[in-house]
């Protein structure tokens, strides 16, 4: 006798979080289009003039907000894609469902992280795996170095 049911989300929780999500959504477009507007005013503004000619500290502060903006643009952009990704999961009956342990993500963990795609303990598994994974890459490196640098010595005398 099988007592393993197939898992999936209830209706009304799926329900639940494609509206948490689609508001999600909509509250970073709206703010992705205010930073726009705000952004090309600026640059209208600067445009513009007074005339005068600006200092170097400006400059420096206008390069600094530029590079801030772009990397929030970046994120947000990536974040936008991580929330289509999870309606895509809604849709497909897979939300809500851990991609390693095929298990379903605790609701407070999609709560704190609605396009969380593994539970926590896996998650931790992975991050576990990829610290390991790249402290033998540094081992890698270091021995590789280690082992040319005694051939220049050994070549050398």
């Amino acid at each position: 006798m099988s007592d393993k049911k197939p898992v999936k989300m209830s209706d009304a929780d799926l329900k639940f979080f494609e509206e948490m999500l689609v508001e999600k959504r909509r509250q970073l477009v709206t703010a992705q289009s205010e930073s726009e507007r705000a952004n090309a005013f600026q640059g209208q503004k600067s445009q513009s003039g007074d005339g005068g000619d600006s200092d170097s500290a400006d400059s420096a502060t206008d390069y600094n907000t530029l590079e801030t903006t772009f990397s929030l643009a970046a994120r947000e952009g990536k974040y936008l894609v991580y929330l289509e990704e999870a309606l895509q999961r809604i849709r497909n009956g897979t939300f809500g469902i851990c991609k390693v342990c095929k298990q379903l993500i605790p609701k407070a963990r999609l709560l704190a992280v609605p396009t969380a795609t593994k539970c926590v303990n896996c998650k931790e598994e992975t991050k576990k795996k990829e610290q390991e994974n790249n402290r033998m890459e540094m081992a890698r490196l270091f021995a590789e170095a280690q082992r040319k640098e005694m051939q220049k010595r050994a070549a050398g005398h």
